[in-house]
């Protein structure tokens, strides 16, 4: 096995970039003849270096307000863990068409007007808030969207983390909190009119 030929971060080719085209099988650079050294990275543009300076967007001060907001709940996610009194909790829910549909109405119902429709943040009543509802079409299949931050996310809401999310655990139960979450995994589908909650 010969040593792969890497652009450096001055051609545009980063590592990403570099691992990508050998996963998807694209041709690698020919490699280092036995005598040849590979140049140096410049400090500045290795990332992979102790001594780098992080990229400015990855240090919070930095980072711009609704931006911080929104990562505050994650960040206490990562480092604290869910609460005790939403740790290891799970949907109770399969993804039927009832189910769906019912989550379906209850979103539309208090969520949708913030959220948009399509779980895109491009809600009517969100449009002036800062920071900006969540783009939970997104957010849903994120690696940190399991139940118990959904269902710790929608019942406490965003007052903890400077957001204007509102608080539901006193507003919907349990079981419709589940209603939603099935519906929005679902993919935010088309619902029917009919049906109460």
């Amino acid at each position: 096995m010969h040593l792969v030929k890497f652009a450096s971060f001055n051609s545009g080719l980063g590592p990403a970039a570099i691992l990508c085209a050998l996963v998807l099988g694209l041709t690698p650079c020919p490699g280092w003849a036995a005598d040849e050294k590979p140049p140096e990275a410049l400090p500045e543009s290795d990332p992979w270096r102790s001594d780098t300076e992080a990229a400015p967007y990855w240090k919070s001060e930095r980072i711009m307000p609704d931006l911080q907001s929104r990562a505050e709940r994650h960040r206490e996610f990562m480092q604290a863990g869910i609460p005790l009194d939403y740790r290891s909790r799970k949907s109770p829910y399969a993804a039927a068409t009832k189910v769906i549909q019912d989550g379906g109405r209850l979103y539309r119902s208090h969520c949708a007007a913030c959220h948009g429709s399509n779980g895109l943040g491009d809600g009517t009543a969100g449009k002036d808030l800062r920071p900006s509802p969540a783009l939970l079409a997104y957010m849903i299949g994120r690696p940190r969207s399991v139940d118990e931050y959904l269902l710790w996310t929608i019942s406490e809401g965003g007052a903890g983390f400077g957001t204007a999310m509102p608080a539901f655990k006193d507003t919907l139960t349990e079981p419709q909190i589940w209603q939603i979450v099935v519906f929005m995994r679902a993919g935010f589908p088309p619902v029917d009119a009919g049906g109460s909650n």
